[in-house]
């Protein structure tokens, strides 16, 4: 996710646990210093603050991305006067920055092979709001920064730490001249393709990882890049999609392409660091509450079994695991705006046993409830259901979209 935490126990442990959050990306970001850009020692305060974040992560067995332009301090709340990396062709500052930050990341402790990713610069396609200057000066930074980078944690060796990137917001297209202009200069700069491509699904569409993903593999084919080692969206979602129904619609799609996808934040502020980015919510008195998609997110991580292929529906989609020695099977249901019937159809029931004629469907509906606390599954449906065709449907009145559904079946 993007922050959501901060210090030894903001929030407590036991919440991360119960959702295994193994993933956070994060800067310093609209901490009360204002990054390199200000001081020296504005950037130290925003740095010890991921070095909090990174070790409370490493010790999950979990991945930490660096933001380095939180870090510079182009965090969305930098004055007009701010200075960025390269101005009036000027290098200096930004060349000291990034050694400073080797070093560091060096001696504080959190340079762990590929448990660290380096991200240059954050959304820099946005010029009003991240990078507010041309792209050339954007384009130049980009090579000096992840070339400085690559030579302090170079491929191939034992403190390896991916370069993930552009972070971008928008989409490549063929009328998108950010990205084309991007991708040409990767082209003619091989050694600066980034180890991880990651973008960001925050837009005004679904933000849909499987789309993405085939116009990034078209792009590569038409500018001969490779691709890297995979990719990663360390923001997705947008504000109004943070509800169980599109939580779920999102675990389905990122199982399909099978890489990281890292919850968005919209809140500013101390509140950045804190509540998970919005799972949780605090009271008047400080303490914390669950939420319908806090619920969403721990039934989808309590899944266990072996995962099943699955085949979308219109503006529905599923994960789906099954436990033969159990014989039971389940599927966490998602949609991504969709009122109405929505037939789960469990197909191959002989999978789980081979005289399996009848089988016991119970259908748990995990609400939104208008983002009030949320503290568990409502059942709605239990129901016996005939095996025909080795196959059982099972059926659910989606009346809100905003919630989603999780259908199990057990043979009876």
């Amino acid at each position: 996710m993007l922050y959501g935490i901060s210090g030894t126990d903001t929030p407590p442990g036991a919440y991360l646990d119960r959702l295994d959050i193994n993933y956070i990306s994060s800067g310093g970001a609209q901490t009360p210093t204002s990054g390199w850009g200000h001081s020296v020692d504005a950037y130290k305060a925003r740095f010890a603050t991921v070095v909090q974040d990174a070790k409370r992560i490493h010790a999950r067995g979990g991945v930490q991305v660096i933001k380095i332009s939180d870090l510079w301090g182009a965090d969305a709340t930098q004055p007009p006067n701010f200075p960025y990396p390269g101005d009036n062709g000027d290098w200096s500052s930004y060349d000291r920055f990034i050694q400073q930050l080797i070093s560091d990341v060096k001696s504080s402790g959190v340079a762990i092979n590929e448990c660290t990713q380096l991200e240059p610069y954050n959304e820099p396609d946005l010029p009003n709001l991240f990078w507010r200057r041309s792209q050339e000066q954007y384009l130049q930074m980009w090579l000096r920064g992840t070339r400085a980078l690559r030579a302090a944690f170079p491929k191939g060796s034992r403190t390896f730490l991916p370069i993930v990137g552009p972070s971008a917001a928008m989409l490549p297209g063929p009328s998108n001249m950010w990205w084309k202009n991007f991708l040409s200069t990767l082209r003619d700069n091989r050694d600066t393709e980034p180890d991880i491509w990651n973008f960001h699904l925050e837009g005004g569409d679904s933000n849909d990882p499987v789309a993405a993903t085939k116009l990034f593999k078209q792009a590569f084919a038409e500018y001969g890049l490779t691709g890297g080692i995979g990719f990663e969206n360390n923001e997705y979602g947008s504000r109004e999609q943070q509800r169980p129904g599109f939580g779920a619609w999102h675990a389905a799609r990122y199982e399909k392409v099978k890489y990281h996808g890292l919850r968005g934040n919209w809140v500013g502020g101390a509140l950045l660091r804190d509540n998970l980015a919005d799972l949780l919510f605090k009271d008047a008195g400080g303490k914390y509450h669950t939420t319908g998609e806090f619920q969403e997110w721990a039934t989808y991580v309590r899944l266990s079994g072996s995962p099943c292929n699955t085949t979308e529906g219109t503006s529905v989609d599923t994960y789906g695991i099954a436990t033969p020695a159990n014989k039971t099977a389940s599927a966490l249901v998602g949609n991504q705006g969709f009122n109405g019937t929505v037939n789960v159809v469990f197909s191959s029931i002989t999978s789980l046993g081979s005289s399996i004629n009848m089988v016991m469907a119970v259908v748990y509906r995990i609400p939104y409830d208008d983002g009030r606390e949320v503290t568990g599954l409502t059942q709605v449906l239990s129901m016996t259901i005939r095996v025909s065709q080795d196959q059982v449907t099972v059926p659910i009145q989606q009346t809100n979209a905003d919630d989603a559904y999780l259908v199990t079946i057990l043979a009876a």
